[in-house]
């Protein structure tokens, strides 16, 4: 199963692409293919399906949720939380 999950743009990686870190802290580079706009800018939230930005996310609301995220019962590296997609 896939799921979209919320990533913080550390850098970018080539003309369509990007280097993001996940909410436990791993980095993956990511395609903007799918993603309108201009070239997210590093400490941008994107939500991420698959591997492609499919759409940004308001820092204060991506803070707060990374941070319930993170808090969270069973989140950590390498563990997973349950609860289906995020927004």
């Amino acid at each position: 199963m896939c799921m979209s999950r919320l990533h913080r743009v550390l850098r970018p990686a080539g003309p369509a692409a990007v280097v993001v870190e996940d909410v436990d802290g791993r980095a993956h580079r990511v395609s903007l293919l799918a993603l309108d706009g201009p070239v997210p800018a590093p400490g941008e939230w994107l939500v991420v399906h698959s591997g492609y930005a499919i759409d940004r996310v308001d820092a204060a609301e991506a803070e707060a949720v990374a941070a319930d995220l993170r808090s969270g019962p069973g989140v950590g590296p390498g563990r997973r939380r349950g609860g289906g997609d995020l927004p």
